[in-house]
């Protein structure tokens, strides 16, 4: 993030905390950065469900966007994206599901399974007869895709349709994965790709490949320049004769916001050994992918509050545990912070995939955090500070 101390505590002001700030021309960058690591023979998809905020600001990059669920769609469509940069994914489609997208004549649709190939045979029937990228999604031993068997059986059928372009195939088995494990996905999916170009006389198949690269919250450095990660996998598909898109999520969205949440109160254990922040945040809006938040200490600024009080600073390891009246809200331990005082602001790098959406938001029924995009030392409101209450009502 770009964005100053002294804007954070602006925005914190004019917003509340907690606070998610997004980095629009810092997102801009990063995805053109990563795009230009990849390799001839290779473009860049945004999986939206990491940070579906992203995708307005996104929506002009020379760059696909993977959407795995209706309501992903209808953001995508409200953002004004281009349906021909639209992947339509996800493992749970309806027949209505897929009749929306043919109608809206996105780009590719993933088939995950034989009921998925009856929804888009009733799409074609249903509706304006146009050329349809399809592809084919290969389980890689989860709920994910088809086995070969009944993958093999919807080839069959998807080449008597004259409506369809079958596209490739989709491969994708988590995230954060190790390279070990990337080398060996790459022979695998593209020796089936040729097993099934020579099986069914199938023209230029290209590869849609979720790969899952890792990003470090706990390295201790500022990552947003370490693009090692991009480059080695791109020396692992740079000569092979397919052709891929490689959907990144978590890789693009990670450095690019922060989330804002000011101590509210602070209080020694006791015994001396420990001294509590008390934040008016927690664990409902701060995930790290599934780490110990108590075991792990990501990137965190101190943004004191302004102060005349000249006295001795001293250091102290602190345990921050958030509003959530429960023994787990405990996000990081044996912080070491300068004398904390309530009025200050924490600063929690690096949570730019997955915090704003994905947190267990409606427990204890606090408020929705607000999200803002920054540019230029600008803030636009993306989600107002919103109570849940009225849900759990």
């Amino acid at each position: 993030m770009t964005v100053n101390d002294s804007e954070i505590r602006k925005f914190a002001y004019e917003y509340g905390t907690p606070l998610f700030v997004i980095d629009k021309a810092e997102a801009k960058r990063r995805v053109r950065k990563i795009a230009e690591k990849l390799p001839k023979n290779a473009k860049l998809c945004y999986a939206i469900k990491a940070n579906a905020f992203l995708v307005e600001m996104l929506k002009d990059e020379d760059i696909m966007f993977e959407v795995c669920s209706p309501g992903e769609l209808s953001i995508c469509e409200k953002a004004g994206l281009s349906p021909e940069k639209i992947v339509f994914s996800g493992v749970v489609k309806t027949e209505e599901d897929v009749k929306r997208a043919y109608a809206l004549k996105v780009h590719t649709i993933t088939l995950e399974s034989k009921s998925q190939l009856d929804h888009l045979k009733k799409a074609v029937e249903a509706g304006q007869a146009h050329k349809q990228n399809v592809i084919l999604r290969l389980s890689g031993g989860n709920q994910f895709g088809m086995n070969e068997s009944d993958l093999c059986d919807c080839l069959k059928e998807l080449k008597r349709m004259d409506s369809i372009n079958i596209r490739g195939i989709h491969f994708f088995t988590g995230t954060q994965k190790k390279f070990k494990t990337i080398a060996e996905e790459i022979p695998f999916i593209e020796g089936f790709c040729e097993k099934v170009k020579r099986d069914f006389s199938l023209g230029e198949l290209e590869i849609e490949y979720g790969a899952g690269l890792p990003y470090d919250y706990f390295s201790g450095k500022d990552e947003r320049e370490n693009y090692s990660a991009i480059e080695e996998f791109s020396a692992l598909i740079a000569e092979s004769k397919f052709k891929y898109t490689i959907e990144l999520g978590r890789y693009i969205a990670a450095p690019l916001a922060s989330y804002v949440t000011k101590i509210v109160d602070s209080k020694d254990s006791g015994d001396g050994k420990n001294r509590y922040c008390l934040i008016d945040g927690g664990i409902n809006h701060i995930n790290y992918f599934g780490q110990m938040m108590g075991m792990k200490v990501p990137r965190i600024d101190h943004i004191r509050i302004p102060s005349d009080n000249k006295a001795f600073k001293e250091e102290v390891d602190c345990t921050i545990a958030g509003s959530l009246c429960t023994t787990a809200d405990i996000v990081v331990r044996k912080l070491p912070l300068e004398s904390p005082r309530i009025g200050d602001l924490l600063k929690f790098n690096d949570i730019g995939a997955y915090s704003m959406t994905e947190g267990i938001y409606l427990f204890l029924s606090h408020p929705l955090p607000a999200v803002v995009s920054v540019e230029d030392g600008k803030a636009m409101q993306l989600r107002k500070n919103t109570e849940t209450f009225i849900v759990n009502a």
